[in-house]
């Protein structure tokens, strides 16, 4: 039988795992965003008329986006920290 130690045991380890992956999920989403953050501020400045020095053609940046914008290790971890919150409740109320 599951007793209340062991439900919040396993919510610990739920609420853990769960922030971990949404923790890696933005933090990869953010590095995509900041890259095409970057080559759009680069693109902005070789346009300008005072700009002098070699062009660099940073086009399709948005891939990185699209590779980062995955989104089912976001549900799973929202779907953990969901089952850490009803264990501790089952718990609660053994």
């Amino acid at each position: 039988m599951i007793d209340a130690d062991n439900l919040r045991i396993m919510a610990a380890i739920s609420s853990v795992v769960g922030s971990g992956l949404l923790a890696w999920r933005v933090k990869r989403i953010l590095d995509a965003l900041t890259l095409v953050a970057g080559a759009h501020e680069v693109n902005i400045q070789q346009l300008m008329p005072n700009h002098q020095g070699d062009i660099y053609n940073l086009g399709n940046s948005t891939a990185h986006v699209e590779r980062a914008k995955g989104t089912w290790l976001l549900v799973i971890g929202f779907l953990l920290l969901a089952a850490s919150g009803a264990l501790n409740f089952w718990a609660v109320m053994l």
